[in-house]
């Protein structure tokens, strides 16, 4: 008898677990069961430490949050060293991936031994950033090269430049099916050198050098006589290099798309002050790339984004250095003459600029939050 009555209760036990479904019918990759992916392009230990400094500190606030870094085998930036430092400060959120192949100027816009591994790492993540960085060689958009040109990282480039254009396509083959045709929604940011890769891997070009080629201007002095908002990264440190003065320009930016300052909560005709450090800049725009914002004289391009792909962006500045965010950064000289030194991060503070990096991370993670791969057509 007792037997029988033990029968009757495990049966109705099974039978109970199968009437119930354990996952939800309603569920989604965006659960909590399962994390948010974001890829990192060729990241070296600075951008890693920003984006775990964001991260630990809520800047860039999701649960669940994992990163992959995404190295190309060739690239100059070194796997190696990223590595090292991911594993000696026990970050558990940032995962490595290497991606090998052959490229070459010859087949960065098409087809070529790389885009299965691209696929996959779109098929398998909720957003995408690319760094700063060097400039990119002007014979991958057509130009001779200027001797204002400092060419350090090719390799890393021809990656950089095939995985855009096989995100976004581009102007140099038309038939080509980019990968956010299948989901327009997907999250691509690039950041400074980033900005730049995206605007010539969908068929744009660069002015090579700000202050000859936008400005005719020859000679430092000239350059820092333009004043602040005009200098994109700092010429200070060139006359004066005994007095540790910061790479960094702060100047400020206009943004000039409705829609995105609204997005960012921007009020009436503020224009925020933001870090930069580039002396390159987007010259003829590549397809569908629409400008975003500029210099306050509307001479240098501060951030593009896209006419079909609601969330592509990518702003020529940083708002990513930790030392933006971190009220306990090194106070720095900017000029061999200040009296006060600032942090990176009072600067912004002193300016009321630091909420709008606030919110541009913020309108990024909501992005990435709200993109659903299950949407993507295969």
């Amino acid at each position: 008898m007792k037997q029988i009555i033990l029968l009757f209760s495990i049966l109705f036990i099974v039978g109970k677990s199968y009437s119930t479904p354990i996952i939800p019918v309603n569920h989604t990759d965006k659960d909590n069961t399962s994390k948010i992916k974001i890829v990192l392009i060729n990241p070296d230990v600075f951008y890693l430490k920003s984006i775990a400094y964001m991260t630990k500190n809520g800047i860039i606030n999701a649960e669940n949050i994992e990163y992959l870094a995404v190295f190309y085998t060739k690239s100059e930036i070194k796997y190696s060293e990223a590595k090292k430092f991911v594993d000696e400060n026990d970050i558990k959120f940032i995962k490595f991936k290497e991606i090998y192949g052959n490229l070459d100027i010859n087949n960065i816009y098409t087809k070529n031994e790389c885009t299965d591994d691209f696929r996959d790492v779109f098929k398998n993540s909720d957003g995408i950033i690319f760094f700063g960085g060097w400039d990119i060689p002007p014979v991958y958009y057509g130009q001779k090269t200027k001797l204002t040109v400092g060419i350090k990282t090719p390799n890393r480039h021809l990656f950089e430049l095939s995985f855009l254009f096989h995100l976004l396509g581009g102007n140099q083959n038309g038939g080509f099916n980019n990968f956010l045709e299948e989901n327009p929604n997907y999250p691509v940011m690039g950041i400074c050198l980033g900005m730049q890769t995206m605007n010539v891997a969908t068929g744009g070009d660069m002015y090579q050098d700000i202050p000859s080629d936008i400005y005719g201007l020859k000679y430092v002095e000239d350059v820092i006589d333009l004043g602040a908002d005009q200098m994109h990264r700092n010429y200070n440190k060139h006359l004066y290099p005994e007095a540790e003065i910061n790479n960094h320009s702060f100047h400020h930016v206009k943004i000039i798309d409705k829609k995105l300052r609204k997005k960012l909560k921007l009020k009436n005709e503020f224009n925020p002050v933001v870090a930069s450090s580039h002396h390159q800049a987007v010259k003829n725009l590549g397809k569908d790339i629409i400008v975003a914002a500029t210099s306050t004289d509307g001479k240098v391009i501060e951030m593009l984004i896209h006419k079909k792909y609601p969330n592509v962006i990518a702003p020529q500045f940083h708002p990513e250095f930790f030392y933006l965010h971190d009220p306990d950064s090194k106070k720095r000289k900017f000029h061999p003459d200040e009296k006060e030194m600032l942090s990176e991060h009072e600067v912004l503070v002193k300016h009321n600029s630091y909420q709008f990096h606030l919110d541009y991370w913020k309108l990024f993670i909501e992005s990435v939050k709200t993109f659903d791969k299950l949407n993507t057509i295969r």
